[in-house]
């Protein structure tokens, strides 16, 4: 019994060890039935070569595509499976080997080319278990509809959804192209039974072709409708504008060329009460002849029996309450008839630039109540601000609410100002006369108001525009306390003539009295220039008034100098 036991045992290892090399590894998951020593010959013939024969036994539905001479396994350098398809490599091993990898493969060699936009398309976008023909034969062969290449049609809607929902028995590329779905570049509408002429050739197809509802499709409900399209008369798509007077026979005055070009008796509007004339012959029977009117009895004594009133009742005033004939012609609305003779007749006349300017800078589009556009001619008064931007921002509102804008300008030239400067506060004397506005009137940097002058609010002291050279030497001492910024009088030593300081008087303003050798001293050799926070400066006070602080006081040098 002990010796039994010990030889089933050495039997079992040793059977163990020869299925594993006669098995070089295990077989995909699709592959399990074919386990086993007694399974090698359903794939291999005698020693290890794989028959693509004996493969094809298994895969009819390969097999049935490769006898008809379709698909990429019927061409020959493809009929070794081993070239692309490798087993015993596990349960999970992809079986399908793609030399260059799957994105270089060559589509062509399947007998499909792809063209246009499936250039483009992936793998997967196609090879989809929807896009499957016959699903049914692929499940009984428990093929895997997620995996499969195989089972694709090369009709268009195996994939595509048809978008004209049957209205068409002709296969798509009939009239599209894979490049692209519209436009439909090969369709031609005179290949149909209604050819198209004169300017039919131009009306886009949605104006004939309507968009139908389809409730039964959840993704894509609009289409447009082809066919069963009603063409054998004009009102089948045309309303009949002269409803029925003349028949439905619209070809006997109408072409496809020109709905207003008419043919057989043309129609002669001079024989009627209202000949057209300049734009009146441009237009439309249908703009005077409206729907639903008759043809006769149709007013035309006053322009607005046809045209609103563009102006809106602005001339309504006038002794023809703004009848249209007082400026317009039937030539064309515009340009107009007013002349500049005729404006120096309203309440503003033009004078100055204002004769070079062009109408439409004053009289500018508005809308009335939000909702109707029209060109403005009244305004409420004739003062400049009706048009024109106040400059000077509200500073000058003193002299203006005296004789507006016109206290300094005129409109001959903006900049030609007539304002007399001795009306305000700061009278100009000497230099002050010539020099111009800007050097004094400079905005400053942090000014809330932005215009290129200031006008008010500027300080009438000198050190308002001039630099105080004297470096605050004489400054007033109350003023300094309280602001704590150097405030000179200048006019106490100057005036606006000239710099030099003719009003100051040596013994009268200062503590020092120059008399006997003194009254021939320049100032300079007295008052010496230091420098004061990097600037030269003249020094006035304080200066030592002791003889010592200009003199030398050794004797010796005193009688040398015949001091």
């Amino acid at each position: 019994m002990h010796r039994l036991l010990i030889f089933t045992m050495l039997s079992l290892i040793f059977i163990a060890q020869a299925s594993a090399q006669l098995s070089p590894g295990d077989l995909h998951d699709s592959h399990t039935q074919l386990e086993g020593i007694t399974q090698c010959i359903k794939c291999h013939e005698l020693g290890d070569k794989v028959s693509p024969e004996l493969c094809l036994q298994c895969h009819d539905i390969l097999k049935k595509r490769v006898d008809a001479g379709k698909g990429l396994h019927s061409n020959a350098e493809f009929k070794s499976c081993v070239h692309c398809h490798v087993d015993h490599q596990g349960r999970k091993f992809k079986l399908v080997f793609w030399k260059n990898g799957k994105e270089s493969f060559e589509h062509g060699k399947t007998g499909y080319d792809l063209l246009g936009k499936h250039k483009n398309a992936k793998c997967e976008d196609c090879h989809q278990a929807k896009n499957i023909a016959d699903k049914k034969r692929f499940i009984e062969k428990k093929k895997d509809l997620n995996r499969t290449f195989l089972g694709l049609e090369e009709d268009c809607l195996s994939c595509h959804f048809d978008e004209h929902r049957a209205q068409f028995n002709q296969p798509c590329l009939d009239c599209h192209t894979m490049n692209h779905w519209a436009p439909a570049e090969k369709f031609d509408h005179q290949k149909t039974r209604y050819k198209l002429t004169g300017k039919h050739r131009n009306v886009a197809c949605v104006n004939c072709h309507p968009v139908v509802r389809d409730s039964k499709n959840k993704i894509d409900r609009d289409y447009f409708k082809f066919a069963g399209i009603q063409y054998d008369k004009c009102t089948a798509c045309h309303k009949d504008v002269h409803n029925n007077k003349f028949g439905q026979d619209c070809e006997s005055c109408h072409t496809t060329a020109s709905w207003k070009k008419i043919i057989g008796n043309k129609f002669n509007h001079d024989q009627t009460r209202y000949p057209l004339r300049g734009q009146h012959a441009k237009v439309r029977c249908e703009q005077c002849h409206l729907p639903n009117r008759a043809f006769t009895n149709v007013k035309f004594a006053n322009c607005t029996d046809c045209h609103t009133d563009y102006h809106l009742g602005q001339f309504r005033q006038r002794d023809r309450r703004g009848a249209c004939e007082e400026c317009h012609t039937v030539q064309g609305f515009s340009p107009s008839g007013f002349t500049i003779k005729l404006h120096q007749q309203s309440k503003f006349q033009l004078t100055g630039s204002h004769l070079a300017i062009p109408c439409i800078a004053c009289h500018t589009k508005v809308r009335v109540r939000g909702k109707s556009e029209t060109i403005r001619f009244k305004f409420k008064s004739t003062q400049c601000s009706q048009c024109h931007d106040d400059f000077h921002k509200g500073e000058l509102n003193k002299y203006v609410s005296q004789a507006g804008c016109e206290f300094c300008h005129s409109t001959e030239d903006w900049a030609a100002v007539s304002f007399d400067h001795n009306k305000t506060k700061f009278v100009l004397k000497g230099q002050h006369e010539v020099i111009a506005c800007g050097d004094c009137h400079r905005p400053t940097k942090n000014r809330k108001i932005q215009s290129k002058l200031k006008l008010v609010g500027l300080v009438k002291e000198c050190q308002g525009c001039h630099r105080d050279v004297h470096a605050g030497q004489f400054r007033n001492e109350k003023i300094f306390a309280k602001i704590k910024k150097n405030f000179t009088r200048c006019d106490q030593c100057h005036t606006s003539e000239n710099w030099r300081a003719d009003k100051f008087i040596h013994n009268r303003d200062a503590r020092f009295k120059i008399d006997g050798e003194h009254r021939f001293v320049t100032c300079g050799e007295c008052h010496k220039r230091r420098n004061i926070r990097g600037k030269l400066v003249v020094i006035y006070k304080p200066i030592d008034s002791e003889c010592r602080a200009c003199h030398d006081q050794n004797p010796k040098k005193l009688k040398q100098k015949n001091e």
